[in-house]
Order: C-alpha cells, then sequence, then structure tokens
C-alpha cells in the first residue's frame, strides 16, 4: 500500500512539474507577445502600462475570495474549471480574431480575465501540493514550481519573438490554446487528496470564513513571520527590477542587448538554485539556511553601487552585473522556496486557501507598490547611495524576522 502511495505521489509531483511548465511557458510567451502587438498597433508606453495594470489588479483583488472557495470546495474541482475557463477564454479569444481582428479592448479583456481566473488557479494549486505530494516532497514540489517559472522567464521571450516574427497572431495564439489544454488533461488526471486529511468543515459565509482566516494566522506567530520575510522580499526585489534597469540604461549607457543578457543571468540564477535545491535532501536547519541567503542577498543588493563608486571598464562592468544579478536570483530562491516550505507545512489543510489567498493578494500588490515608489526615488536620490541604503533596510527587516522565526522554530521544536 505504501508503495502504490509512494508511486502516484511520485506521478503527481512529475505530472505537477510538465503542467506548471507548460502554463508558465503559455502565459510568458503571450504576455511577451501581446506586449510587442500592442506597442506595434499603438507605439504608447500607456497602453501597455495599462494592459500590466489589467493583469496585475484583478489578480490581487480575486485572491482573497479564491482562498475561500479553495477552503470550501474540491481543490482539484477548482484547478480543473479554472483551467477550463483559461483554454476557452483563449479559444473565444481566437474566434474574435477570425472575426473581427485582434484589439486592444480585446487584450485588456482577455487579460483581465486571465488574471481573475488565474487567482483562483494559482490558489488552489498551491493549497493543494501538500495534499497531492506529501509533507517529504514539499521542497522538490516548490523547486520544481521554480524551475518552471525560470524555464518560462527563459525561454518564453526567445519562443514568443520567434512566433510573433514568424507567424500570424491566430497561430500564435492556438499554439497557446494547445499548451494550456495539454495542461488542462494533465492536471486532471492529478489526486488532489492522495495526503488529505479530512476533517469536517463549519458552514459560514464568505465573509466570515475570511475574518477566521486572518485570526488563524493571528495566532501562527512562525507563519506571521515568514509571511513578513516574504512581503519584504517581493517589495525589495521590484526596488533591484527598477533600479538595474535605471543604472545600466540611463547612468552606464549600457546597450540594450548587453542589459538583457544581465537580466537574463537572473533568470539562470534562479534556474540553477532551483535545480539545485530539487536535488539535495530536504534542509535540516531551514531558517538558517534562510538567514545565510538573506545576508548574501543583501550584500550582493549592495555591490550593485560599487560600479558607481569606482571606474570600471565596460567589459568589466558587463560581467559584474552578471555576476550579481545571477548571485542576487540564485539567493532569492534560496530564501523564498525554504519559506514556502515552512508555511506549507506549518498551515492546516482547512486554512490553507485563506493564508495562500493573503499571500497572493499581498505579493502580487507589492510589486505594482514597490516599482512605483522606487521608481520615484530614483528619480531624486543618487542611484548608488540608495541601493546601498536598501540593502542595509532589508538586512536589518530581514534579521529581525528571521531570528523570531527561528526562535518560534526552535520552540516549537523542542
Amino acid at each position: 500500500m505504501d508503495f502504490q502511495i509512494e508511486r502516484r505521489a511520485t506521478r503527481n509531483l512529475i505530472t505537477f512539474f510538465i503542467s506548471k511548465m507548460l502554463t508558465s511557458l503559455g502565459f510568458t510567451v503571450f504576455s511577451f507577445g501581446i506586449s510587442l502587438y500592442i506597442l506595434s498597433i499603438t507605439g504608447s508606453a500607456l497602453s501597455f502600462a495599462t494592459n500590466i495594470v489589467f493583469n496585475v489588479v484583478p489578480r490581487a483583488l480575486a485572491a482573497p475570495f479564491a482562498g475561500y472557495v479553495a477552503d470550501r470546495f474540491p481543490k482539484k474541482r477548482i484547478v480543473v474549471a479554472s483551467m477550463t475557463g483559461i483554454t476557452l477564454s483563449v479559444v473565444l479569444l481566437i474566434i474574435h480574431t477570425w472575426l473581427f481582428g485582434l484589439s486592444v479592448v480585446a487584450i485588456y479583456t482577455i487579460t483581465a480575465i486571465f488574471s481573475t481566473i488565474g487567482a483562483f488557479n494559482g490558489v488552489a494549486f498551491s493549497s493543494a501540493i501538500p495534499n497531492m505530494v506529501g509533507k517529504k516532497r514539499l521542497q522538490k514540489a516548490l523547486s520544481f514550481n521554480q524551475i518552471s517559472y525560470s524555464i518560462g522567464g527563459i525561454g518564453g521571450p526567445v519562443i514568443g519573438g520567434m512566433l510573433y516574427g514568424f507567424v500570424s497572431m491566430q497561430v500564435f495564439l492556438i499554439s497557446m490554446a494547445v499548451a494550456y489544454f495539454i495542461a488542462l488533461i494533465l492536471e486532471a488526471t492529478m489526486d488532489f487528496t492522495l495526503f488529505e486529511q479530512h476533517q469536517k468543515r463549519e458552514k459560514e459565509s464568505m465573509l466570515q470564513s475570511m475574518k477566521e482566516g486572518v485570526k488563524y494566522l493571528k495566532e501562527k506567530p512562525l507563519v506571521k513571520s515568514l509571511l513578513w520575510m516574504n512581503i519584504w522580499l517581493n517589495f525589495f526585489n521590484s526596488a533591484i527590477s527598477v533600479g538595474i534597469v535605471f543604472i545600466l540604461v540611463e547612468q552606464l549607457k549600457m546597450p540594450s542587448t548587453n542589459v538583457g543578457i544581465i537580466q537574463g543571468a537572473g533568470a539562470v540564477g534562479m534556474l540553477i538554485a532551483s535545480i539545485y535545491l530539487s536535488v539535495r535532501s530536504d534542509l535540516r536547519r531551514p531558517l538558517i539556511f534562510i538567514r545565510r541567503a538573506v545576508i548574501l542577498a543583501c550584500m550582493f543588493i549592495g555591490s550593485i553601487a560599487i560600479p558607481l563608486f569606482f571606474d570600471f571598464s565596460k567589459e568589466l562592468t558587463f560581467v559584474f552585473y552578471m555576476m550579481v544579478l545571477f548571485s542576487i536570483s540564485a539567493m532569492n530562491i534560496c530564501s523564498n522556496t525554504p519559506i514556502g516550505v515552512l508555511i506549507q507545512r506549518s498551515v492546516e489543510d482547512h486554512y490553507r486557501g485563506r493564508v495562500f489567498g493573503l499571500i497572493e493578494t499581498v505579493s502580487v500588490g507589492m510589486g505594482p507598490i514597490g516599482s512605483l515608489l522606487f521608481g520615484a526615488l530614483f528619480d531624486f536620490i543618487d542611484a548608488k547611495f540608495l541601493f546601498v541604503g536598501i540593502a542595509l533596510t532589508l538586512f536589518l527587516l530581514m534579521m529581525h524576522y528571521a531570528n523570531r522565526a527561528l526562535r518560534i522554530y526552535e520552540k516549537n521544536s523542542t
């Protein structure tokens, strides 16, 4: 019996990875191609930015409701229904394009639909991972999830650029629909209840359920500390996304090709760190590992300012920033993945959807807020001093929450 469960868990893990890779590639290819299309027909950066808003805001607003639904109804049903909705949305966009052509309004509409339905799919999937693979495979599963995003980040623009340049938009969308349909079939074959602990759910309204989720989180100091660590990492990562491009393009006048290669080095760093965590054994002291990764990440963030203090050659500057972005991205994976594993292991199944719905809302929302804030700060504060300040602030915040989480974790373990 145990052998059968182990085999089904392994099958779930492999299917999960392939499904996530297909959806990640599909969405990245779609986003890249649609961005090029919007810019080509409007020539407006505002139109491009508006599409980003339609991608972010609905997902952030829908995530708390998705968390409630994930805790009230079978997660497999939610995942399959939401993926069916996403696939049908692409098919409807294809039909609309054939009949009326592809318009900006249609793109905004489909982006908002993707974002809303994607929140339900993402939250249900995230909260179901321990039930599909078991808690001892969580590190591997979350690492596989990161690998799929890294592959999407590296391969998506390449595939999207090739499709956009050589085929019609209809063929472009059909390719995406096929990828999502295959992912849907794979998800429908997965066992979402393999390790599920059945508990009787009390009937309560959506508002009461959400209040219970917040109350539960307040009573979980370890999860609360880990959540704050996740929030601050996401917030300050937006500073890196905005600031590194600002420095390379505006201050160092680096060619766009080199900027793209440097950003690609970050995706490679994520991929290698994810592969490392997927093949190694479970971390015996995860919070010590997280703390070391955060310290290194803060050091690398601070080092972004070094070429602005000293006169580096163009070649050395290029190589330096490749190494720095590679290292920052790798350390982010080495901190975020164990944080995710600890949260998954610490939250009971019947609260997991609401907790991950809250995490989804905060994580998605902090990116745009951080981008706007740091975008304004880089216009008024010297970038080299700002990056030193960012590194120090992040270091102090993360050490505070990491040390608090470590004390709680060790107390609970004794």
